[in-house]
């Protein structure tokens, strides 16, 4: 079994704590309380489309910083 995952996850931690305080409110609301864009949006007074495109820059800064790693 390759340790490979276990890995990544800690590489993960450690590039989301670079990131900026906004970024990862978005990752929190978004994957640890399972919200929408739609209902991000409306919490963060945005519109859906710009946290869409939010987190999708938010993740491929992740991917880009984990294979960095």
């Amino acid at each position: 079994v390759s340790a490979e995952p276990n890995h990544q996850a800690r590489y993960l931690t450690d590039c989301m704590s670079h990131l900026e305080k906004r970024s990862r409110q978005l990752l929190e609301l978004r994957y640890a309380q399972d919200l929408k864009p739609a209902a991000i949006s409306k919490l963060l007074e945005m519109s859906a489309n710009t946290v869409a495109k939010a987190l999708q820059g938010i993740r491929d800064q992740l991917r880009s910083c984990i294979e960095r790693k």
